[in-house]
């Protein structure tokens, strides 16, 4: 990734915002479009809720003691009516 300043930032953002995403640089097209950062981290949903941060915990303890599924575990545990 580049990180534009200056003029080219400035070009980049008028053609943005004359809402042309296509541009011509030496006979090749491009397209432009706006990657949004989450609307949050990890770290501050983990942060914002006590549950979530209560199962990843117990997932890194039961991981850590040993006690794992694998995929084929769990379809047959969800069959017999176990989950």
């Amino acid at each position: 990734m580049r990180k534009l300043d200056g003029y080219e930032a400035e070009l980049i953002k008028s053609i943005i915002d004359d809402e042309e995403s296509v541009i011509e640089l030496d006979g090749k097209k491009y397209h432009l479009t706006l990657i949004e950062k989450p609307e949050s981290t990890v770290k501050e949903d983990v942060d914002a809720d006590p549950k979530l941060k209560q199962k990843l915990l117990q997932a890194k303890k039961d991981i850590l003691n040993g006690k794992v599924y694998s995929t084929e575990d769990v379809l047959e545990m969800i069959e017999q009516g176990e989950l």
